[in-house]
């Protein structure tokens, strides 16, 4: 037998063995109608005057009975050659769709389906292939595209919300199953269906997160509040989305500061000199360094500097000269201590530094070249530099 097959989600075509059989029509609309008519109310209780009203409204001219019987011979007479001359056959008077012959109907086959998808409780392989069936059968809404009367509104209606449900369930199943990515191609291809429905858009982004696509899943959100704005009484500041994009706004935040960061802290500023800090930061930078040189084991090292004048002297500019020279011994310092040694003034006349070094020869070397550098640019006579350093 030849292969019929019927499709009317989202197109209407009737193909045979592949070839569509509708060109055999020619442009003759009411014999289109005819057939959209019976298909899509198959299992409606309707009477032959409900099928002329639908095709001939309130047309007067035409006799009921007789334009009906015509427009179904003609139409038999079309799809004969097909040997499809019994495709529309009579029940009780009341002209039918032979469905005891050809069951190929995209439409009730996504029906039964859907049906039996709605109290799956486990993604086991034979429930994700119906569920992968049943969005391979929906390619759209009922009849979309096609010229018609209010009658089609509720049907299509019913079968939209029918896809949404099986969709949601599907998404459900496969949260329970972590499976994030296949939430991802799930929710997009029912957003295509419906880019309006709040809980798909929300799955979707969802999804997104889990999948470390947070920045995707921001500009998702602005895309959805704004295709939302124009609708009446949308508002995005209440119920789910609102929430949401709290928690979503928060994550991106955290991970756009996070990466700021990151990249600042990784910035060289080129500088290859010793920290210069207060004694507050001193103190903190011990206490971080003590912890991570212990696991490492090396040795944290504190030198006191002591910068003692010769004669003695309590006048002002006295007083300046010794902070002017305590400057020059900072830059000394700088300038010949290694970038992770710390520098921290203690007092009028002390710098306190932090050496993590192997051994105590090494921080008395280091501590010995600062001072003679610092005797070598320093002409000022009367000020003697000292050092101590112990092991912490």
């Amino acid at each position: 037998m030849a292969e019929l097959k019927v499709c009317l989600l989202g197109r209407f075509e009737i193909t045979l063995d592949g070839e569509s059989i509708l060109p055999a029509l020619g442009n003759s609309k009411k014999k289109t109608a005819l057939l959209q008519y019976l298909l899509v109310n198959r299992d409606s209780k309707f009477t032959n005057a409900d099928l002329f009203e639908y095709l001939w409204g309130d047309d007067d001219s035409i006799n009921p009975s007789s334009g009906l019987n015509t427009l179904v011979s003609r139409l038999r007479k079309d799809l004969k050659p097909y040997e499809l001359g019994d495709i529309i056959t009579t029940v009780n008077n009341v002209y039918r769709w032979n469905d005891e012959l050809y069951q190929d109907i995209d439409v009730y086959r996504f029906e039964e389906l859907a049906g039996q998808l709605k109290d799956a409780d486990a993604l086991d392989e034979e429930n994700k292939s119906l569920f992968e069936e049943v969005f391979a059968l929906y390619q759209g809404d009922l009849l979309s595209g096609v010229e018609s009367g209010a009658w089609l509104v509720p049907k299509s209606l019913q079968y939209h919300n029918l896809y949404l449900a099986t969709a949601h369930k599907y998404i459900e199943l496969l949260t329970d199953a972590g499976q994030h990515e296949e939430i991802l191609r799930i929710a997009r291809r029912a957003l295509e269906i419906d880019q309006f429905d709040t809980k798909l858009n929300l799955e979707l982004m969802n999804a997104m997160i889990a999948l470390d696509m947070k920045m995707e899943a921001m500009n998702h959100y602005n895309y959805t509040v704004s295709a939302h704005n124009p609708l009446p009484g949308f508002d995005p500041s209440e119920g789910m989305l609102d929430f949401y994009k709290k928690q979503l706004q928060a994550e991106y935040n955290s991970q756009a500061v996070l990466e700021a960061v990151s990249r600042d802290l990784k910035h060289d500023d080129g500088d290859k000199t010793a920290l210069v800090c207060d004694y507050t930061i001193f103190r903190d930078i011990y206490n971080i360094n003590m912890r991570n040189l212990q696991r490492l084991g090396i040795t944290m090292f504190l030198g006191v500097l002591t910068l003692t004048r010769t004669t003695e002297s309590t006048t002002d500019s006295e007083a300046m000269l010794l902070d002017r020279i305590m400057g020059m011994l900072q830059a000394t310092l700088k300038f010949n201590l290694r970038k992770g040694d710390t520098i921290s003034r203690y007092g009028p006349s002390q710098f306190l530094v932090l050496l993590p070094t192997q051994s105590l020869s090494n921080g008395a070397l280091a501590l010995e070249r600062v001072k003679n550098a610092f005797y070598k640019n320093c002409t000022i006579p009367d000020f003697v530099l000292s050092y101590k350093l112990t092991a912490l």
